[in-house]
């Protein structure tokens, strides 16, 4: 009985533990073809690739970023990203574009709904204005 409080008390503790993100990714995807940035601890990395050339650019992330990144996601529940409808459907028609984030644990992949470009459900849009700084800095 007295290793049984000890043991729930670390249990809840292991549980209440937020999940750290690894990787987040943001995939846009128009017409003209589709751009992927990646951001990780060390690096950000844009890919493209479509009717012209595909390109890709990389940098080194910068520890204001990562934790504007961390700070973004700070109350989103992870496993409800999929359920989170976008406001706005104007990439249907091709007003906007296809965007999408993914967002990668130790352990897990999160998805996102789509949503038009960086205009996405209210709780990911802290998370998006970051991603639109970095998406701004990396080029390509």
């Amino acid at each position: 009985m007295k290793y049984l409080l000890p043991l729930i008390a670390a249990l809840l503790i292991i549980s209440c533990k937020t999940a750290d993100i690894v990787k987040y990714e943001y995939k846009s995807t128009t017409m003209l073809g589709s751009r992927v940035i990646t951001v990780t601890q060390d690096s950000v990395v844009s890919n493209f690739r479509g009717r012209t050339s595909p390109s890709r650019s990389a940098r080194a992330t910068t520890p204001e970023e990562w934790t504007e990144l961390k700070a973004s996601v700070s109350n989103l529940k992870l496993d409800e990203i999929s359920d989170l409808a976008a406001p706005t459907n104007r990439r249907a028609t091709d007003a906007a574009p296809y965007g999408s984030v993914m967002l990668t644990t130790k352990d897990s992949t999160y998805h996102s709904s789509a949503f038009d470009g960086f205009f996405s459900h209210k709780d990911l849009l802290p998370l998006m204005a970051v991603m639109q700084k970095i998406a701004a800095k990396v080029g390509n």
